[in-house]
């Protein structure tokens, strides 16, 4: 199916008739015009090499170069527009592992990068099934709603990295979790209609995935896994080195099969480790096939393929001949229109580029996040260095609280942004609004860089919006806030030095007065033998006749004693549990693979 995306241009075809009209009208009058000056067979006799036919070849070939121009500039396109469409298959989500230990090089080029594209292929093998996505570390979100737009699905996972999920960790257990909650209510499904596949090299550092698996098998959802790695283990390349933890060793990150093939076997599903060649999703497509099918409908968007080119280019063929068979001075007037008309097609060109930015527009502003969020992307795959859609994309990114792969939106478009001169208007909507776009562009990286606690970041880049657009109050509210919270959080990192360096102090103290304590004991002990202290027999006696004389105690003294005993002991008991949270999350902090 062909579709024209400029349509209007097709209505200039119709023009092609009266170019001949005119033609024809042009030689008649040429012809009375020499029938003034003298005998027309005489003058045809004065110029026997001029070729009557030359004139109409000419405006054949420029009628056909327009027809293939206008066709060009209709710019057509082979595809299918977004439609609703009835499927019935199986529902798949794919919990993919974005932790650091992902990184490691035991696959080409890395771990993360060959899941990735095993799942780009699982997706160009799936015609009726819907796809979700899920990415996990020390934490999970569903990156992708589980879906039949497989182009969407290819676009949300060329956006992934290890900084798509801001705590690092593994934690498979949520991944199961957050997946199950993705299929919607169980009254939709169909029993044995749905699966989760996860990919990750099995080092579960936080929860109970065994235990997630297990119960999402009870709710008919079978768990797959697909380990990636090896058994001996890769260091991790992290920052231009490699990743070590809190005590300087560097870290070696191995696949954790057991770990893997007891949470298939508690999910009802099948365990493979990814080859090189082949990364284990043929027996688990197998056991999908095997899934109950289930009709539902949905919406589809397939990437159109342009066209045009091929339309101009004959297009182009024909004015080159017709530009050969006429006069020099003819072909030049030809050539400037076109010149025109072809500037004018650009122009064009870029307004429709903008089209998919238009809609993310729209759904932004009725805050359809994650619809404004795939038009964006949609966007970026026909113009990745697009300046309006890496930045929208980016402060959509903002509102879904991913302040990391924002950042990494508005550091696609850094570099061009810092080259715009000081004060270009930029309208980023539909209205008739406009303001500074680098100014507003460093503003939003500035809030981004706020949301992580990246202070000194986010105060340069609220300056460099101060310096595009000096009186932007916001802008040096929010700078203000940045300078006081990176103040503190100097002033509480000296605070902590010096706690260190006075407990050491107080230990050396402790160790060289020990002696000294030790005398004072025995002094007092030596006084408590050989003759009690008046004051402190008084005050033993005074207690004695409190709780009630001749070592007897009264039921409320006794109430009140086992009262405070109780008191104690759950005291005790909070005590080791923020211990015991202290320590979870010290080990979560440790372990950021």
């Amino acid at each position: 199916m062909i579709h024209f995306v400029t349509p209007q241009y097709l209505l200039l075809i119709f023009a092609i008739p009266f170019f001949f009209l005119l033609y024809y009208m042009h030689r008649r009058s040429r012809k009375k015009k020499v029938a003034l000056i003298g005998d027309p067979r005489l003058v045809g006799k004065l110029m026997p090499d001029c070729s009557r036919a030359k004139g109409w070849v000419r405006i054949s070939f420029f009628s056909i170069a327009w027809f293939f121009f206008m066709i060009g500039l209709a710019r057509p396109q082979i595809g299918a527009k977004l439609k609703d469409v009835h499927r019935k298959g199986a529902e798949l989500m794919i919990d993919l592992d974005v932790s650091n230990s992902m990184l490691a090089q035991d696959y080409s080029p890395n771990r993360l990068e060959r899941a990735k594209l095993a799942i780009s292929r699982l997706v160009d093998k799936m015609n009726r099934d819907r796809i979700g996505l899920v990415v996990f570390a020390g934490q999970s979100f569903v990156q992708l709603p589980i879906t039949a737009d497989y182009v969407s699905a290819k676009i949300f996972l060329n956006s992934i990295s290890t900084e798509s999920v801001p705590v690092q960790g593994t934690a498979i257990g949520d991944a199961i979790n957050t997946s199950v909650k993705s299929f919607g209510s169980e009254d939709d499904a169909v029993k044995n209609n749905r699966a989760i596949i996860v990919i990750s090299d099995g080092e579960n550092h936080e929860d109970d995935a065994v235990g997630a698996a297990r119960a999402a098998a009870e709710k008919g959802i079978k768990v797959f896994c697909i380990g990636v790695g090896t058994p001996d283990g890769q260091p991790i390349p992290y920052d231009g080195g490699l990743l070590k933890d809190k005590k300087g060793n560097i870290v070696v990150t191995k696949l954790n099969e057991k770990m893997l093939e007891e949470i298939a076997a508690a999910g009802g599903g099948a365990y493979v480790r990814a080859g090189q060649s082949d990364f284990g999703l043929g027996p688990i497509l197998e056991e999908l096939e095997k899934l109950e099918k289930k009709e539902f409908k949905t919406q589809v968007f397939e990437e159109y393929d342009e066209q045009y080119m091929y339309f101009l280019a004959i297009a182009l063929f024909f004015f080159l001949l017709e530009f050969l068979v006429g006069d020099r001075k003819l072909g030049k007037k030809i050539f400037i229109l076109f010149l025109i008309a072809g500037l004018s097609g650009y122009d064009c060109f870029a307004q429709t580029e903008k089209k998919e930015v238009r809609k993310g527009n729209r759904e932004f502003r009725n805050n359809r996040l994650k619809e404004a969020e795939i038009e964006y992307r949609k966007a970026l795959v026909k113009d990745s260095s697009s300046l309006k859609a890496n930045y929208n994309l980016g402060n959509t990114l903002y509102r879904l609280k991913d302040p990391a792969s924002a950042l990494k939106s508005y550091g696609t478009i850094a570099d061009s942004v810092s080259r715009i001169p000081f004060k270009v208007n930029w309208n980023t909507a539909d209205d008739d609004g406009s303001g500074d776009f680098a100014s507003d562009f460093y503003h939003n990286k500035g809030n981004s860089y706020l949301s992580q606690k990246k202070y000194d970041k986010a105060i340069e880049a609220y300056k460099n919006s101060l310096r595009r657009n000096p009186g932007d109050m916001d802008t040096k509210t929010n700078l203000a806030y940045a300078q006081k919270m990176l103040k503190d959080q100097q002033n509480k990192n000296k605070d902590k030095n010096k706690n260190k360096q006075k407990q050491g102090q107080d230990k050396n103290k402790k160790g060289n007065n020990n002696k000294q304590n030790n005398n004072k004991d025995n002094k007092k002990q030596n006084k408590n033998q050989n003759g009690q202290d008046p004051k402190e027999n008084k005050n033993s006696q005074n207690q004695k006749n409190k709780q009630g004389g001749n070592g007897t105690m009264s039921p409320q003294a006794a109430q009140q004693i086992l009262k405070a005993m109780q008191d104690k002991e759950n005291e005790t008991r909070e005590k080791v549990k923020e211990e015991k949270a202290k320590a979870l999350k010290n080990k979560q902090k440790d372990k950021n693979w």
